[in-house]
């Protein structure tokens, strides 16, 4: 299985709120169509407020980068005022 993670810095309570009421509402039930998808989720980093981070797990690397761009799209379309995410990617190797 392969993991895609992004956090979303320097967002403003309502832009965080709307980021997660949307991707939640929205992006989850689009992700989760994509094939090879696992599970996608949302969290609130501990520490100071003005971030939220999401973690898509696919089959494969080549489904997890694909989803990636739908996602990317979908950011872009929906929440324009989010900032470019900070991401990590990888092999699961325990789970």
């Amino acid at each position: 299985m392969y993991a895609l993670i992004r956090q979303y810095e320097g967002l403003d309570a309502e832009t965080r709120q709307t980021a997660t009421r949307k991707a939640n509402d929205e992006l989850r039930s689009i992700l989760s169509k994509a094939p090879g998808f696992v599970s996608y989720e949302l969290l609130k980093p501990d520490g100071p407020d003005g971030a939220v981070t999401s973690i898509s797990v696919f089959d494969s690397r080549p489904e997890a980068e694909a989803s990636g761009k739908v996602a990317q799209e979908w950011v872009q379309k929906n929440l324009p005022e989010m900032t470019k995410p900070h991401h990590v990617a990888g092999e699961l190797v325990a789970h």
